[in-house]
């Protein structure tokens, strides 16, 4: 990671004055004329469409964080390059202006000539029976902060003043200001989410002191999870912790009960027969002593335990996983009511007039800030899949948030995209509805008709003893992610987790011993061709087939495998573009060598900003170059 300190500036300045000032910026037109090389020419920018190309992007240069300049860039390259669908100039300099406009949203709220009521605000919704008025985008706070180590390890938890002070809490200053600019108010964190919770409450906290903000002017929301057995002074334990991080803000507005996807889990927490009244109660009293305001439940688990969860009427709000390309762990996990997935759950939610938040659409929902070329094309050229993603879970769902991991500010141009097309109800809805229908037409190309109506249904989740402990259902999800859509990358991390849980999975030991080894992010383990499972399969439409899918996921997924970029453009697997401009600073590594490699400095953080400034200093200067060939045309 840079030393920003020793080279004279600080990240603060990186991250506004240098992006975005118009006066530094002409002073470093000639460098970025100078770096300008035919080697990292775009394709797009050689072709004739180049100059006309880059007389609209330098139309909006000054405007545009260099971010959000590469990530323009990088998708023009893909239409360009794209051979599915060949763009006509016309269409592909309306998309070349769609996406200069969209990343151009910080002149908006900055202009101080544009009157308050004419300025980008994010709609805000009445989240259920809270009456809190929701942002309809959530800040996550998963992806941002300093460490992934919390607070409670010894020797290896980070220091606490030290984080609050590092780069990566000036980057997480910028991205509050930013989200507090648009209206985007929802922070959300979690008591295991690293430095994520101490670092979201010092910098709110800053804001307030520097008078910027009032307490009542956000919505505050963390997470602390049980483990086995959680007693009530165990869980206490860990409020406690949480509490002296987050009492400086007064209250916290939602409070949830973190992961409850085992049954363990929802067997604690909703029961009412512990002597000392369980951990709910002790919930409800901190709500009576004013220092939470709401008790909701965010989960990982499957449709029938979250249906459970839900059905209790216990809680005001709930976090859970329901995106267009599959629920996560509830993908292909019965509901028992005929369906398979979250749909239920939430249409469930809905009517118990719950606040329904949607946990994590780009990333669990399919990794769309890198998306297949497949999904890309599916989605087409007037949305980005982020946007599709987005306005299905507001318009056809019904959910009232969906959380964006924010890792730096340009992470908001697809939602606020996004967010401007919400307003338009029937603009978005045509969108959304042409391009559901060429992904249903490219499924049921890829899967046949059949496979697609019956395939993830009646399957037995991992709780079955006839499954021996394996994920079935999910893993028939992945293979469609994989066999329709080419989700790759985003299988593989899916599928990596289950590989460990049939690692630390013993024979010598009973089923009901092994089930207490899953943890509660990421439950069930992967495909074990020595376990036969006909009994498990024996409601299934077609035992075989499921069979045969479940063998051919795991040969494509199993860590051992590895797939060339001919093989992978082949299968029609291709990625389309990477919107990741810089590793969060956390890291993308979550195994705990990786982050413990990291917090000892043997492994490289993330956070490596000025690369990414200098990629678009050079990008910038190619497009300059180029655009002057417009102006003498």
């Amino acid at each position: 990671r840079p030393d920003m300190s020793r080279r004279g500036f600080s990240l603060t300045k990186t991250l506004s004055t240098r992006f975005f000032s118009t006066d530094e910026k002409k002073g470093d037109d000639s460098d970025d004329d100078d770096n300008a090389t035919n080697a990292n020419t775009p394709s797009f920018i050689s072709s004739t469409r180049g100059p006309q190309v880059a007389a609209i992007l330098e139309k909006y240069a000054s405007k545009i964080h260099d971010d959000s300049f590469l990530k323009i860039v990088r998708q023009l390259e893909f239409w360009h390059t794209n051979t599915e669908r060949d763009l006509s100039d016309e269409e592909f300099l309306a998309l070349t202006e769609r996406l200069a406009k969209i990343a151009s949203w910080r002149e908006n709220v900055d202009d101080v000539s544009i009157p308050e009521e004419e300025k980008l605000k994010i709609p805000k919704v009445r989240f259920g029976r809270t009456e809190l008025q929701m942002p309809i985008i959530t800040c996550g706070g998963m992806r941002i902060q300093e460490t992934w180590i919390p607070d409670t390890v010894p020797l290896l938890k980070p220091n606490k003043s030290k984080v609050v002070k590092s780069a990566s809490q000036d980057n997480l200053k910028d991205v509050i200001l930013c989200c507090l600019k648009v209206g985007l108010n929802h922070f959300e964190t979690a008591r295991f989410y690293g430095s994520s919770e101490v670092q979201f409450v010092d910098a709110l906290c800053n804001l307030i002191d520097e008078g910027k903000i009032k307490r009542s002017d956000f919505i505050f929301q963390t997470k602390i999870g049980l483990l086995s057995n959680t007693k009530t002074a165990e869980f206490a334990k860990f409020w406690a912790n949480s509490w002296t991080n987050v009492s400086k803000l007064g209250y916290v507005d939602l409070f949830a009960f973190h992961c409850m996807s085992l049954n363990y889990q929802l067997d604690n927490v909703l029961s009412d027969d512990a002597d000392d009244g369980g951990v709910y109660k002790f919930a409800l009293d901190l709500q009576k002593e004013g220092k939470i305001r709401h008790i909701g439940f965010s989960t990982h688990g499957c449709a029938q335990n979250i249906l459970r969860m839900i059905d209790s009427n216990k809680f005001s709000f709930v976090n859970l996983h329901k995106h267009y390309f599959g629920d996560y762990h509830a993908a292909g996990t019965s509901d028992l009511r005929g369906g398979q997935g979250n749909a239920e759950c939430v249409r469930r939610a809905l009517e118990l007039d719950m606040g329904v938040f949607n946990i994590s659409p780009f990333d669990k929902g399919g990794k769309l800030y890198r998306p297949s070329a497949s999904v890309a094309n599916a989605v087409g050229c007037e949305l980005s899949p982020i946007a599709f993603a987005a306005l299905h879970a507001w318009k056809v769902r019904g959910m009232h948030t969906v959380s964006v991991g924010l890792a730096r500010s340009s992470d908001l141009d697809e939602v606020i995209e996004a967010a401007r097309l919400y307003r338009e109800d029937e603009r978005a809805r045509e969108l959304v509805r042409a391009a559901e229908g060429r992904l249903e037409d490219l499924t049921v190309r890829k899967l046949g008709k059949e496979w697609c109506e019956k395939g993830l249904l009646n399957l037995p989740t991992f709780y079955d003893e006839s499954t021996d402990g394996m994920a079935i259902g999910n893993m028939l999800w992945l293979y469609n992610c994989m066999a329709s859509y080419g989700m790759i990358e985003f299988a593989k991390d899916r599928y990596n987790d289950y590989e460990k849980k049939s690692a630390a999975w013993s024979k010598s030991k009973s089923f009901e011993e092994n089930l207490k080894s899953f943890d509660t992010v990421n439950p069930g383990r992967s495909f074990d061709e020595s376990v036969d499972l006909t009994k498990a399969l024996s409601n299934h439409y077609d035992p075989e087939l499921a069979k045969a899918k479940l063998a051919e996921v795991h040969n494509w997924l199993t860590k051992d495998a590895t797939l060339s970029e001919e093989e992978k453009v082949k299968l029609g697997w291709k990625q389309a573009y990477n919107l990741t401009t810089w590793e969060e600073f956390p890291g993308d590594d979550l195994c705990m060598s990786g982050v413990i490699l990291r917090r000892m400095g043997i492994k490289s953080s993330g956070g490596n900003i000025e690369d990414a400034v200098k990629e678009a200093k050079v990008m910038r200067g190619i497009v300059r170059k180029s655009s002057l060939l417009s102006l003498e045309d």
